[in-house]
């Protein structure tokens, strides 16, 4: 087994080696003696969203210098965008690189040409930036495109925000697969984070040498499999959530989170969601208190999700780990797995104070 998974990791290194040869071609790579790259920690050299690497990448590149002086750089006016919307208030200003010269220049005062037949960078419409509005018309002369302002690019990016991250999602599940195998072989087992990116989980991997030494590309598989280790997992054994679902108990849309989803569900094929194990055993405990009548006689499954796998498990069945440092979209949770091994195991990593079965965890547990 050992022997067929080294032989897999091998293979996987090869194919690495060979997309990194062919990046190097791309449009956006400059050498990295050209490029200006502004970050000072473990993540200096790659996209503190995405994770890829800023000089493979370097013409779509932008930075953010924040109010309390920290710079974070992206690779894409993409990233940028994602970052804008959550801290916009706490951006002091953004630079962006200009595209013939390769120096940071003020976004504010570039002309982007949006939608050339050069390639884009996290998105299918590419917007490379220049300084000068003549070079940007000679640009756009030979590959097509209209020019814009940094807001109306930015804006323009923001709309098209769903469909590219559809389309990443869809290109990082096989990575995720492969970062899934690499980590299992190649990585210490009892640290599984949260983290908010691709480019955290990177910082987290380098920072705390989690892993044996990585070439680039099984690095950054193994940073997306562990930011969102949903792309790897086997759907057909997960919880299915309808899009429209609320949680009876919190009100919160449960397919927003499917790391965390249990079901109950009720004679007559009625089903509940809930974003997490505590939610469910609230209203299992005490439906009326969430304007429902059910009995638990009138209960005729419950599924939880387990932790590792993120397969839905038998909720009576399974064991809990309580008072952990990992918490789910509600705070302090119950964290579901299919044995007590997988419990024990994740407990001592994460000071879990218990391990509960089913029948063990008690209504005042929850609150």
């Amino acid at each position: 087994m050992l022997k067929k998974l080294l032989i897999s990791l091998a293979i996987i290194g090869l194919l690495f080696t060979t997309a990194s040869a062919a990046e190097n071609k791309m449009f956006q790579t400059v050498n990295p003696k050209d490029a200006t790259l502004v970050k000072t920690d473990s993540s200096k050299e790659f996209c503190n969203v995405c994770g890829m690497h800023l000089t493979k990448f370097y013409k779509t590149s932008h930075v953010s210098t924040f109010k309390n002086g920290n710079k974070e750089q992206y690779c894409s006016i993409h990233c940028q965008a994602k970052i804008h919307n959550h801290h916009k208030d706490k951006i002091k200003s953004i630079e962006v690189v200009d595209t013939n010269s390769l120096k940071l220049i003020n976004a504010k005062d570039a002309y982007y040409v949006v939608g050339s037949s050069k390639k884009g960078t996290m998105s299918a419409i590419s917007k490379y930036a220049f300084l000068n509005e003549n070079e940007a018309k000679t640009f756009q002369k030979k590959f097509g495109g209209k020019i814009h302002t940094f807001d109306e690019a930015l804006e323009i990016a923001k709309n098209s925000m769903k469909k590219d991250n559809t389309k990443v999602d869809k290109n990082r599940i096989k990575m995720a697969k492969k970062g899934k195998k690499i980590y299992a072989a190649m990585c210490k087992q009892d640290v599984y984070p949260e983290f908010n990116s691709v480019g955290e989980s990177k910082k987290y991997i380098i920072d705390n040498n989690l892993c044996k030494p990585l070439k680039p590309k099984m690095q950054q598989a193994v940073a997306i499999f562990l930011y969102d280790p949903v792309l790897a997992a086997n759907k057909d054994k997960m919880i299915k959530v309808p899009n429209d679902a609320k949680c009876p108990v919190c009100g919160m849309f449960v397919s927003k989170y499917p790391k965390w989803v249990a079901q109950i569900d009720v004679k007559e094929k009625h089903t509940h969601y809930f974003d997490g194990v505590k939610d469910m055993m609230k209203f299992y405990f005490n439906p009326e208190k969430f304007e429902h009548n059910h009995s638990k006689n009138d209960i005729s499954k419950m599924l939880v999700t387990d932790y590792y796998t993120l397969n839905a498990i038998d909720a009576k069945n399974a064991f809990y780990v309580i008072g952990s440092n990992i918490y789910g979209p509600m705070g302090e949770e119950l964290i579901p797995f299919k044995n007590k091994k997988e419990a024990n195991s994740f407990s001592k990593s994460h000071f879990g104070k218990k391990i509960l079965k089913f029948e063990e965890i008690k209504e005042e547990l929850l609150y």
